[in-house]
């Protein structure tokens, strides 16, 4: 009997894996852009607001957890720079996000 029970959850556990991956995998394939997309001059003005509204945003929380003592002076300013690059270089590739390698399959963040 509890033989039999450890192979139905052995089971299970395994039906939950598989699930996962599965929906991972498809998860990954919907949010790759197309290649060959191309953004109006219109559309990529509209993107680049928004995206300048979010980094504003972003570097006055970051100016918050400085001013709070959560994150000293100079690691604030590291990471505003770092976000100001990073908005530059999502200008500089016409605001399309770039498709990612798939040699892994969870996103992995930094």
């Amino acid at each position: 009997m509890k033989r039999m029970k450890n192979n139905i959850i052995t089971m299970f556990i395994a039906v939950a894996v598989i699930s996962l991956s599965g929906t991972a995998e498809a998860a990954e394939k919907q949010q790759q852009p197309p290649a060959n997309v191309k953004l109006t001059e219109q559309e990529k003005k509209e993107i680049e607001q928004l995206e300048a509204d979010i980094l504003k945003k972003r570097k006055d929380v970051i100016s918050k957890y400085v001013q709070y003592g959560v994150l000293p002076k100079e690691r604030g300013e590291h990471i505003k720079n770092h976000m100001d690059k990073h908005f530059e270089m999502m200008k500089q590739n016409g605001f399309v996000p770039k498709a990612h390698p798939h040699s892994h399959k969870f996103e992995k963040r930094h």
